[in-house]
């Protein structure tokens, strides 16, 4: 049977567990009687000098494997693995570590880049990182994020949590039902900037990072990671190159990144870019709200609305504003600009928004039709349905999100028209069938109805 180790018992104020591993207590001994410092208890010549374990940090420095470990976990969320994660996870713990002393040493510096093109809704040259730098990207960026956001105006709506499209959407149709209501009439003027990534100037944007940031006394360790992404552009860094010579003619010369000007560019497809842009555009934001003094104004990355009732005061405005962009962020405007009246609706992020209702805009209809379409050419045949497992679950995925897209507008006839010129699509997306892994890559039969 054990002993106890107080022959006498323990006083009160030494028997509370944990007293020795704790801060208060730490290294508390003392060495000519024995006793802990705990109100000057007498522990009869019994304790032992005794120290906390340390934190991961101390041990680690000021980055830890647990912290890019879930730093991992969230940049393969709700993502198809690639080689590139299938390579990175089949030794991670090694890539860890090395991602760890680069940062700790401040020593790290971005990968190579895969650039392909994505086709849809328009042709885009992409520029997706590394999974090691993704690890990293979700590192940094919320830091940087915690010192802007609570600085960023309430009407900016790209790339943040709680905003979107649809929360975009919803708030420029309040806007002109706050202007066309009463005596009607009202007038929008929306702006868009052109070639806007690749025309945003790094060192600017360093200049005002590397200012908020050392007010706001970010570690050296974030401030080189941020100033290893800007100094460089992308084809400096090394990029693979997936695109054919046939995809890179779908776009433009000026909307490839290896084009952009000196010191300008940042790459689309990551996440860093992403929120890079909204500080970029922040200082244009607060120039906005607070010397042009517009109260109706909203912003989706380099897509912007002001609504007024006066037209005069809106062309005053696209003067300012385009005076502001050239002077201080050294860009310019598309020359689609659209001032035009609150009655014919605004065509943003894919609605069509009117005083009284929001439409979907027709590009997105067309789009649809043409998915909907070569789906039922390729794999409806008379009364049957032939198609693989997965074929069925990218028509479901794809039926779904046209779905949440003709939700947030008054779609309710237009989603009815849909259904009944293509009835076999309810047969098909309706009820969530289930299949066995010896019938993945297998062609199936399902009866469907017929117009």
């Amino acid at each position: 049977m054990t002993m106890p180790c107080y022959p006498n018992g323990c006083v009160v104020g030494s028997q509370a567990r944990g007293d020795a591993g704790s801060s208060r207590s730490f290294f508390y001994v003392n060495m000519n009687n024995g006793n802990v410092n705990n109100n000057n208890a007498n522990n009869q010549l019994r304790a032992r000098p005794v120290r906390r374990a340390a934190p991961a940090s101390e041990c680690q420095g000021e980055v830890s494997v647990r912290m890019l470990y879930d730093c991992m976990r969230t940049a393969r969320r709700k993502k198809k693995p690639n080689v590139d994660q299938l390579k990175f996870e089949l030794r991670w713990m090694e890539n860890l570590i090395g991602i760890q002393k680069a940062l700790n040493t401040r020593t790290w510096q971005p990968g190579r880049s895969t650039s392909f093109i994505a086709t849809q809704p328009k042709a885009r040259q992409i520029h997706a990182p590394g999974f090691g730098d993704m690890v990293v990207h979700h590192l940094v960026v919320p830091k940087v994020e915690a010192v802007y956001e609570p600085t960023f105006i309430h009407d900016s709506y790209a790339n943040r949590r709680g905003k979107g499209t649809h929360a975009a959407v919803r708030r420029l149709g309040q806007f002109i039902r706050q202007v066309a209501s009463g005596q009607g009439g009202g007038w929008y003027l929306q702006l868009d900037i052109h070639n806007f990534f690749y025309s945003i100037n790094r060192r600017v944007l360093w200049a005002m990072l590397k200012k908020r940031l050392e007010r706001s006394g970010a570690s050296d360790m974030t401030m080189q990671v941020v100033h290893a992404l800007l100094a460089k552009h992308v084809e400096q860094r090394g990029v693979l190159h997936l695109e054919s010579a046939d995809d890179l003619l779908l776009v433009p010369r000026h909307k490839r990144l290896e084009n952009s000007a000196p010191d300008c560019g940042l790459p689309i497809g990551n996440l860093p870019s992403q929120f890079f842009a909204n500080v970029y555009m922040d200082a244009f934001d607060q120039f906005v709200k607070h010397e042009l003094k517009a109260e109706r104004y909203l912003r989706y990355v380099d897509d912007f609305v002001l609504v007024h009732r006066d037209r005069a005061q809106l062309e005053r405005w696209q003067i300012q504003i385009e005076q502001f962009l050239a002077d201080r962020l050294h860009l310019k405007l598309k020359a689609d600009i659209r001032l035009r009246p609150l009655s014919a609706g605004c065509d943003f992020l894919g609605y069509v928004v009117f005083p009284t209702h929001t439409r979907v805009r027709a590009r997105v209809l067309q789009h649809a039709k043409q998915k909907l379409l070569a789906w039922k050419q390729d794999h409806i045949h008379g009364r049957e349905a032939i198609a693989t497992p997965e074929q069925l679950r990218q028509l479901n995925s794809c039926w779904a999100s046209y779905q949440g897209h003709l939700r947030h507008a008054d779609s309710y006839r237009l989603t009815q028209r849909i259904l009944a010129s293509h009835p076999w699509l309810d047969n098909l997306t309706s009820t969530r069938r289930r299949y066995t892994f010896q019938l993945e890559g297998q062609p199936v039969s399902i009866r469907v109805r017929q117009s």
